[in-house]
């Protein structure tokens, strides 16, 4: 079933209200379930259900958002392939407010104290994916929820984080392949490397000097 078809049907359990955004490899849509409630359900694309490196990011992506537990953090609820079509999903806790990315395109220049309050947040998230071992590699606003009436972040998409304790040949992409946003991605990042919390700390003052600027 193509993609956009699906709203108005169930998908694992999931009753898929709306769409609300669509990446290159998955499509979101607000959902409701019995259990968890009111859910944003990531659902992969057709097309990659047969590419194995696109299903097993997909995965990792629903692993480490259940292995970092964070206030700061999006939850992974459940994830697994659906009897619907083997569709592979993952649903994850509704965050409230709006992408950081469009608050500031909205607001313009945001004052430096709330700057420090949202960057704050970010670094604590990012903090306790670190300590898990994991590197989140695409720190932007584009990928952070932010609630400006709460003044609370949450930090979304872990699609190409990496898991700095696995083997060289598990992890993806491979060494030599760049992967992030180039106007948040530090330097050393550009040959494929593998980065740590120094790149985190660099992707963390762009965003910084975005929201100020």
């Amino acid at each position: 079933m193509p993609i956009d078809t699906l709203v108005g049907t169930t998908l694992a359990g999931y009753a898929l209200r709306g769409k609300i955004g669509e990446g290159g490899t998955a499509t979101v849509f607000r959902a409701e379930h019995p259990q968890h409630g009111t859910v944003a359900l990531k659902a992969l694309k057709e097309k990659l259900a047969a590419d194995p490196t696109a299903v097993t990011r997909f995965l990792r992506e629903a692993q480490f958002g259940s292995r970092v537990i964070h206030p700061n953090i999006v939850r992974t609820l459940d994830y697994g392939q659906a009897p619907e079509g083997n569709r592979h999903y993952l649903a994850i806790e509704w965050a409230s407010g709006e992408l950081l990315e469009k608050y500031a395109e909205r607001r313009g220049v945001l004052p430096p104290a709330e700057v420090a309050l949202i960057v704050t947040q970010i670094g604590e998230a990012v903090a306790a994916a670190h300590q898990e071992g994991i590197v989140h590699r695409d720190l932007k606003p584009e990928n952070v929820m932010y609630d400006a009436e709460r003044q609370h972040v949450k930090l979304l998409d872990f699609g190409i984080a990496v898991d700095t304790e696995a083997a060289p040949d598990q992890r993806l992409p491979r060494a030599g392949f760049f992967v992030g946003s180039l106007m948040y991605v530090a330097p050393e990042a550009l040959s494929g490397e593998l980065v740590g919390p120094a790149a985190a700390q660099y992707s963390l003052a762009t965003i910084a000097c975005y929201l100020l600027t």
